[in-house]
Formats: structure tokens, C-alpha cells, sequence
């Protein structure tokens, strides 16, 4: 029974099982985030966007990460985006990190806005995913960067591997082909996949075309 409250509440999280799952995830993904942002280039001054910001981790890594700019990040449960705003609370007050409550299918920002757009372990939730990766290229600016992060990877050795959590979340974990071919489908460059051996780790990396 504490495991199925839990697991619900990985979507939307709210209320005491929100809380948990919250802190759950922010130990849980500490070092698959570790791992992904190996894989951009993240310098002094970029402007950074963190989709399904949860409690808050990730935004704390790259306000660490940017220097003298700036972090955002979203989330559509009002939970994380309090909780996000406490963990990152010190970064808020100078100016360094904005929380704010969005849905990835409608971004509150103007075109060509992010060098960078991070999503940890939220793509299986997104209510449009062509549409949503269309949106996120809308606000990136030319030459700008999407990582995508995944702990679910399908392959055709392990097919089933992920059942219990699909169905009990109704969400699809991915293979790298179809990360791929969705990055590709919804207009991104240079797309890039990467995997760790010996784990279930996944990580994809695209580009808006620079004009």
C-alpha cells in the first residue's frame, strides 16, 4: 500500500505521499543527474530552464554550474514548485533562480529564450510529447541545447522490465530509438543518445538549428 501511494504520486505529486515522493526523488536522481550533465557543455552565463523541476535538486546543481546566470525552473504540481522554492531559496533571493508553476505544453517565455533546457525523468508524463518538444524548441534560443534524462530504458533484451510502473503510472518507458526519432520528428539537430553499461541509464541531446 506505501509503495502504490508512493509511486502515485510521482506524476503530480501532492499532499503527505507527495512530500515523500518528492524527497524520494531528489536523492533518487542525484546521481543520474550527475551523470547527464556530463554530457552538455554548461559555462559561465547561460540561461538555463529545468522542465519538471520536482523539489528542486537539479536547479541547485546548475545555479552552481552557470556562474553569473540564471536558472529556471517548472513544474505543474504547486507542491514542488514550494518545495523547489525552499531548497533553492538563497539562489531566489539574489536573483539567481526563478520557480515558477507551467506546464511543459504551454511555457511561460518568450521565443528563443534558454541556452539550455534540462528535463530529469519527466518526459514519460508529458501530455503531448511531439507538441511539448516543439514548444521547449520554441523557447530555446538558436544553437541552444535539450537534454533529455531517462532511468527507464526499454531494450529488446529487457522488453518488460518497467511493466509494473507503466501500468500502474500509464506512461511508456523509452528505447534510444525512440527518443531519437522524436527529437528528429520534431524538428531538433545533432541529435545524441548515451547510455552507462550496466544500468538502465539513459540521456539524449539535441539542438536547435542556429541561424
Amino acid at each position: 500500500m506505501k509503495y502504490r501511494r508512493l509511486i502515485d504520486n510521482a506524476k503530480k505529486p501532492s499532499g503527505f505521499w507527495g512530500r515523500l515522493m518528492i524527497r524520494s526523488m531528489n536523492k533518487g536522481h542525484h546521481e543520474l543527474t550527475d551523470w547527464a550533465l556530463e554530457h552538455v557543455k554548461i559555462s559561465n552565463g547561460l540561461t538555463v530552464l529545468d522542465v519538471g523541476c520536482g523539489g528542486g535538486r537539479t536547479v541547485s546543481k546548475l545555479c552552481q554550474r552557470v556562474g553569473s546566470g540564471k536558472v529556471y525552473g517548472i513544474d505543474y504540481s504547486q507542491l514542488c514548485v514550494q518545495k523547489s522554492e525552499k531548497l533553492n531559496r538563497k539562489s531566489i533571493l539574489c536573483q539567481k533562480a526563478v520557480i515558477k508553476q507551467a506546464s511543459v505544453s504551454q511555457l511561460p517565455f518568450e521565443d528563443d529564450t534558454f541556452d539550455l533546457v534540462t528535463a530529469i525523468e519527466t518526459y514519460y508524463f508529458w501530455p503531448d510529447k511531439q507538441g511539448d518538444l516543439k514548444e521547449i524548441l520554441r523557447v530555446l534560443k538558436p544553437g541552444g541545447t535539450l537534454l533529455l534524462v531517462f532511468e527507464m530504458l526499454k531494450t529488446d533484451a529487457e522488453p518488460d522490465k518497467w511493466k509494473r510502473v507503466e501500468d500502474r503510472l500509464n506512461i511508456k518507458a523509452v528505447s534510444r530509438e525512440e527518443i531519437e526519432n522524436a527529437l528528429h520528428s520534431a524538428g531538433y539537430t545533432n541529435v545524441k543518445s548515451y547510455t552507462a553499461g550496466g544500468t538502465s541509464r539513459l540521456c539524449a541531446t539535441a539542438e536547435k538549428e542556429a541561424t
